[in-house]
């Protein structure tokens, strides 16, 4: 006996549809209930330094080794702020 399309569609959707609402309960039961949030970090240059730190290196090496990009790298690392 041969199934229809439909029919393993339908059980294929039914399946995925079971299986996210038993990752959420399972997520649910796993969190305490009394976890605190996580504290928010607003992002200012100090926190960004790092970062910034590796952009204005790949831009210095950049024009370093293609001198043809030294305008564009100057425009570039004008644009980024002063910590």
């Amino acid at each position: 006996m041969r199934k229809s399309g439909r029919t393993v569609t339908r059980r294929v959707i039914g399946a995925g549809i079971a299986g996210a609402a038993m990752a959420g309960g399972l997520a649910l039961a796993a969190a305490p209930a009394n976890a605190e949030p996580l504290p928010k970090v607003e992002p200012t240059v100090e926190n960004a330094a790092p970062t910034l730190d590796n952009i204005k290196l790949a831009i210095d090496r950049a024009t370093v080794s293609h001198p043809e990009l030294a305008p564009a790298g100057e425009i570039a690392l004008s644009l980024l702020p002063k910590y």
